[in-house]
């Protein structure tokens, strides 16, 4: 191949990959609130399909039967799930809430030295800093009373509101998993052999693979993380475990940021403060979560997307800046969107996995 011919094909190249993102752009930015759960609907069809074969093959049960009751357990099952988890979650958050006057009261209180040692070494009055720290947590705390309170009771009707159209969204969403379910074996049967619909299931197909491996991974991970963490947070008697081990297991699946934001501060403190067995158990969660994602990760995801984490973190920062805080999302999965169609498109024939890795 001749320089020219290979500087074409590299510009040929960056510009499919130009278009390609801005596709995936427009699609984000218009149509992912029309398709979204009809892609939710197709994740659950891809759950349940395989039962639903089986009841179909060797029980005869009609798939619109059988995709119907296997929905149900699972919505059922994630239901209840979910209320109870949003159960705790609600009175751990509550407790919180009504705790803050006394966590002021503790942190003010360790202030003391800190506010003497900026007196002395601004000149000012005794008792200054502490002062102008008191009234600024009173002004907090009046704001928590009289602005949060109030507003949570207001909004009562729009979240009762969001509630219905949430229950909605989710019928459609079983409605058209059930749909899905029935329709895929005919739906394959009548275009197979079809040049565009083959090129097209290929396409999509890579993309599936590529992306349920990336939230697979992820979602076990932070299970994984997430009982850890509570498990640690239960040990240390904290009344807050549920709430606090969730939140760090979140922080564990951002790119670079890790459960150490969380836990290395509060083990600093815990030795500080000479609570050493405080400080031996989050150690100890700490350590077993970063060898589990460690060891984990390249095996449950292997090289099927091969994305180092500084395109993520630059994919998350990217998707910040273009849709605000669903970006946290919505930007790494775009990159594996954009990277899964790329190669699909110019590495025909061959596995995904084996099409590069940068």
């Amino acid at each position: 191949m001749t320089r020219w011919e290979n500087d074409r094909l590299n510009l040929k190249l960056i510009a499919s990959l130009i278009i390609i993102t801005f596709i995936v752009y427009l699609l984000f930015r218009f149509m992912l609130g029309l398709i979204l759960p009809f892609i939710f609907a197709y994740f659950l069809s891809w759950i349940i399909r395989p039962v639903t074969e089986k009841l179909y093959e060797k029980l005869k049960v009609p798939r619109l039967i059988g995709s119907t009751f296997l929905l149900l357990i699972l919505y059922l099952v994630f239901g209840t799930a979910v209320c109870m988890l949003v159960n705790i979650l609600i009175r751990e958050a509550i407790a919180i809430i009504k705790n803050l006057p006394v966590y002021f009261e503790m942190i003010a209180g360790r202030l003391d030295s800190a506010c003497s040692y900026f007196d002395n070494l601004l000149g000012f009055d005794g008792g200054t800093a502490r002062a102008f720290l008191d009234e600024n947590i009173l002004k907090l705390l009046n704001n928590i009373k009289e602005r949060l309170m109030p507003e949570l009771t207001q909004h009562t009707f729009t979240i009762v509101i969001w509630m219905v159209g949430f229950i909605s969204i989710m019928l459609i969403v079983f409605i058209a998993a059930v749909l899905i379910t029935k329709e895929i074996p005919a739906f394959r049967e009548k275009y197979d052999g079809n040049a565009i619909y083959e090129e097209f299931h290929r396409i999509t197909e890579s993309l599936s693979e590529a992306g349920m491996a990336y939230l697979r991974t992820q979602l076990i991970i932070m299970l994984i993380v997430a009982v850890i963490c509570v498990t640690a947070l239960v040990i240390i008697k904290n009344d807050y475990a549920l709430l606090l081990g969730l939140g760090i297991a979140i922080l564990d699946a951002l790119p670079l940021i890790g459960i150490g934001l969380v836990l290395i501060p509060w083990i600093i403190i815990s030795l500080i403060q000479g609570k050493l067995y405080v400080a031996a158990v989050l150690f100890t969660a700490f350590l077993l979560c970063q060898i589990i994602r460690e060891v984990l990760e390249p095996k449950l995801l292997g090289n099927r997307i091969g994305i180092k984490p500084l395109y993520t973190l630059m994919a998350m920062y990217a998707g910040i800046k273009l849709f605000g805080v669903a970006g946290f999302i919505l930007g790494p999965v775009g990159l594996v969107i954009i990277k899964t169609i790329y190669k699909a498109i110019f590495y025909k024939g061959m596995p995904i996995e084996e099409a590069g890795a940068d």
